[in-house]
């Protein structure tokens, strides 16, 4: 990370994405303005590795820069958020804030606008590039916010400020990440964390004398009895272009480490070439040529259908977000509390990467619009939304919050065993790498996609997705 210099330093500078062959440290860097004193310096090692307290207690001139002193707000703050389960538990923070005396201090009150789930990706996308869009905006990871952080539309949260040392010690550590652009945060969790875990069928395990998969020799023993059983080893969703890309990125973090996939998230060309990258994408093809995914690896599966053959018995296996727990047991519930089990990836023996590294989405975050002109009343806001009251709800909706305060109300939640395995997941993770199909810069998500598509369908050698993924040219931020 480019640490800021102090104030009357140079002016601000612009670095182009590298280029392939560049050396791996040249990564995309945009638009940082090295004279901004209102940055205190910290290493990206206290960022991504100290805990969150550390990080949110940094300063305090990141809270009332940039539009003049705080006033009190004419209008309220204007909150966007998807119209999903979750919008009610959203409203109902709102309504506490409202009420309460951080309100009366902020001078100010607050809204909630929704959009449908839908189309909500370009309802945020019109908002950030609006001129007078929302106060804080919702997001599921820092691709969607990308291009409007690197072009300082959005409130960089390095320092929120003194006063409030609490919002660290509220987080889990790790779960910033997620809404992290360039290793700075730019979001506040909100909702739950969902990472991606290896869902199995207890009793078919059972039958066959198999256990889950606890390292990577064990998943291919356990494809092969599954296969001779007549049973498909691993529930396909090669339909499914993130479902599928989940198998290579936990690949790619396990042989080298997340230092690969922070490359990746970090716009820089040459990671695709990278021997992890290479030797993940080998895996899968001997995965595909083993049968592990079914017929044509799965092609014409989609997510639900994929899920239903594990409910079924018809599937051993099924990689997926920790939110597929409660879609199977709305849709199973009997298989869910009977026979539905869950364990971690497993791990790469001689990899890099740590065994409880996790992949997923850390938190859904809410981000704070520059034109916002009264920071410290949206501040007072996000505070609402880390209480103990707003966690409660998450989970009672059954989600998994990343609060500490979660982790005494764990067991009111609707399933608390496996409540407890996510937090406990979460907690412990000496790494939480957001999903590259929501870190990625923008330019790069459609033909990731394809390009995964095409990898689990065979169109594709390993050394052609690395070249394909290589030749993406990434835009510079205006």
């Amino acid at each position: 990370m480019t640490e800021p210099a102090p104030a009357g330093g140079p002016a601000p500078t612009t670095r182009r994405a590298t280029r392939s062959g560049s050396h791996p440290e040249h990564r995309m860097v945009f638009a940082v303005d090295e004279r901004d004193d209102s940055i205190v310096s910290m290493s990206r090692r206290c960022f991504l590795g100290a805990g969150a307290s550390t990080v949110l207690a940094a300063g305090v001139a990141g809270c009332d820069s940039g539009a003049g002193d705080d006033v009190s707000a004419a209008e309220p703050l204007r909150i966007l958020v998807p119209e999903d389960d979750t919008t009610a538990i959203h409203a109902a923070t709102v309504r506490r804030f409202n009420k309460s005396p951080a309100k009366t201090g902020a001078e100010a009150t607050a809204e909630l606008r929704t959009a449908p789930a839908p189309s909500y990706a370009r309802a945020l996308e019109r908002a950030l590039d609006g001129e007078r869009g929302p106060d804080l905006l919702f997001t599921w990871g820092a691709g969607a916010i990308r291009v409007s952080a690197e072009e300082h539309r959005l409130v960089d949260l390095y320092n929120l400020t003194e006063e409030y040392p609490e919002f660290g010690e509220k987080l889990l550590p790790g779960v910033l990440n997620g809404c992290a652009v360039n290793h700075r945060p730019f979001g506040i969790p909100v909702r739950g964390t969902r990472p991606v875990v290896l869902f199995h069928h207890r009793a078919l395990f059972a039958d066959l004398g198999l256990r889950p998969p606890a390292t990577w020799a064990d998943l291919k023993q356990a494809v092969a009895r599954l296969r001779t059983a007549g049973v498909v080893p691993v529930a396909p969703a090669g339909a499914d272009p993130a479902a599928a890309a989940s198998w290579l990125e936990y690949l790619v973090e396990r042989v080298g480490g997340p230092e690969v996939a922070d490359r990746v998230r970090s716009g820089d060309n040459s990671a695709w070439n990278d021997r992890a990258v290479l030797h993940a994408a080998r895996e899968i093809i001997s995965l595909l040529d083993s049968g592990a995914f079914g017929a044509d690896g799965g092609a014409a599966v989609s997510g639900g259908e994929a899920a239903a053959l594990l409910a079924r018995g018809r599937a051993g296996l099924l990689l997926a977000e920790s939110g597929q727990h409660a879609e199977l047991a709305r849709r199973f519930p009997a298989f869910t509390a009977e026979n539905l089990g869950w364990a971690p990836f497993p791990v790469i023996e001689d990899g890099k990467g740590k065994p409880g590294s996790l992949l997923g989405t850390p938190a859904g975050c809410l981000t704070i619009s520059a034109r916002t002109e009264n920071r410290l009343a949206a501040v007072a806001l996000l505070r609402e939304f880390t209480g103990t009251a707003h966690s409660r709800a998450l989970l009672r909706a059954g989600e998994v919050p990343a609060t500490t305060a979660a982790a005494n109300l764990l067991d009111h939640a609707p399933y608390p065993e496996f409540a407890r395995f996510q937090y406990d997941l979460v907690r412990k993770a000496p790494a939480y790498t957001l999903s590259w199909e929501r870190a990625v810069h923008p330019a790069w998500r459609d033909p990731l996609r394809t390009e995964v598509g095409n990898l689990f369908a065979g169109r594709s050698t390993p050394r052609e997705f690395a070249e394909a993924m290589r030749s993406v040219e990434l835009p510079v931020a205006r």
